[in-house]
């Protein structure tokens, strides 16, 4: 997909007033799990492009570019509560856990599946074992909770409830999450989305599991919350490090759109 060869409107046209802005949620017990991790994959990125914008808006002293990320920020920022929104109100925590970490193990899987890039396949597949044990951890803990739960349904039985690499083998000294970045010169434009696309869903996991954790109705889940919101800042630090660091910010705008762009017209998920 070209972007720019793709009919737009004018921005100011892009304003959801406040009735499109809160839309019909899904109802939970019909909606299949790839609908459920597909809203949270556009919540996370469409929440990753306004804090960007927000550090972009910190750093530059340039009124033009200022205004014009004000304008765009706030109908970023539009969608996003859009997009969350389609959440049910009677989706529990855990429910919700569930397909973080549903979408955590198959979009890791996917891209990595894709990508040619070495580096980008060996970042994701040693997250993705771990991605597993957090689902394995947190079904667990909705068997022990919630009486009749049943973890299986929830994921369509598409994704295995596995043991991945068991939970205290994932912390590491913080330099060692770390990894080399890309030359954005020469990589290809999928490897450079694949580094946006899974910084912008694993931060959304980790900002979630961040806020939640304090909510959760009783010890055992909150520890668990807060072992696990340890690694998601692990794998945000691998994922975002992964990114090329020279890329100027208006750059990395163009690439943050156009994530968004790629996303909405893709079949992921």
């Amino acid at each position: 997909m070209n972007p720019l060869d793709v009919q737009t409107k004018e921005v100011d046209e892009n304003n959801i007033n406040f009735n499109k802005m809160y839309p019909k949620a899904y109802n939970k017990k019909t909606t299949g799990p790839y609908t459920k991790t597909r809203v949270i994959l556009l919540n996370g990125t469409e929440y990753e492009s306004v804090w960007f914008l927000h550090q972009f808006a910190r750093h530059t002293n340039n009124d033009e570019i200022k205004n014009a990320i004000a304008v765009v920020r706030n109908q970023e920022q539009q969608q996003q509560k859009r997009i969350a929104c389609l959440k049910p109100l009677n989706e529990s925590i855990l429910e919700t856990t569930i397909a973080y970490e549903q979408l955590a193990i198959d979009l890791t899987a996917t891209l990595a599946q894709n990508d040619s890039d070495s580096n980008n396949k060996q970042a994701l597949n040693f997250a993705l074992l771990e991605d597993f044990d957090h689902l394995y951890r947190f079904s667990n803990l909705m068997m022990l909770d919630v009486k009749g739960a049943d973890p299986s349904f929830l994921v369509g039985q598409f994704t295995e409830i596995t043991p991945g690499r068991p939970t205290l083998a994932h912390y590491r000294y913080p330099m060692d999450n770390v990894k080399r970045a890309m030359n954005a010169k020469k990589a290809d434009l999928y490897t450079k989305l694949v580094a946006n696309i899974i910084t912008a869903a694993e931060q959304q996991t980790m900002n979630y599991y961040m806020n939640i954790s304090q909510w959760y109705k009783n010890d055992l889940g909150r520890k668990l919350y807060a072992e696990i919101g340890m690694v998601e800042e692990e794998h945000v630090t691998q994922y975002e490090s992964l990114k090329d660091p020279n890329l100027t910010w208006l750059q990395l705008w163009v690439l943050h759109e156009y994530t968004e762009a790629y996303l909405y017209y893709s079949a992921y998920l």
